[in-house]
C-alpha cells in the first residue's frame, strides 16, 4: 500500500509541478519530479530533480533517480516549479515503461 500511496502523491507532484519532500536513504531531500513510471528493471521509480536536502554524494541541485518503495514521509507541497528542470529530457531511457512526465 505504501508504494502505491506514494505512487498517487508522484502523479500529482507531476502533474501539478509542484515540490515534493521525502526522507530517502535515511536523508531528507527536496525533489522537481520530472518521470514517474517502471525503470528497465521492473522496479517502480521517480526521476527528480533534487534541489535541497542531503545525499550521500554531496551535490545538490543534481538529477537522481528514486526507488518508490525506498522513499519515506513522502510530503506534497503546496510551492510550485514554473519551468522543467536543467537538462531535462523527455521519454527518460532509464525507464521500460513511463506512466507520468514533465
Amino acid at each position: 500500500m505504501h508504494v502505491i500511496n506514494n505512487y498517487i502523491v508522484l502523479v500529482s507532484a507531476i502533474k501539478e509541478m509542484r515540490f515534493v519532500t521525502f526522507n530517502y536513504d535515511g536523508l531528507d531531500r527536496v525533489v522537481e519530479c520530472a518521470t514517474l513510471g517502471y525503470t528497465t528493471a521492473g522496479m517502480p521509480a521517480v526521476r527528480g530533480y533534487q534541489t535541497a536536502g542531503d545525499t550521500h554524494s554531496g551535490t545538490v541541485p543534481c538529477w537522481r533517480l528514486f526507488r518508490i518503495d525506498k522513499i519515506q514521509g513522502l510530503v506534497l507541497t503546496e510551492e510550485h516549479f514554473y519551468s522543467e528542470p536543467p537538462f531535462y529530457k523527455k521519454s527518460d531511457p532509464a525507464f521500460s515503461r513511463i506512466d507520468a512526465e514533465l
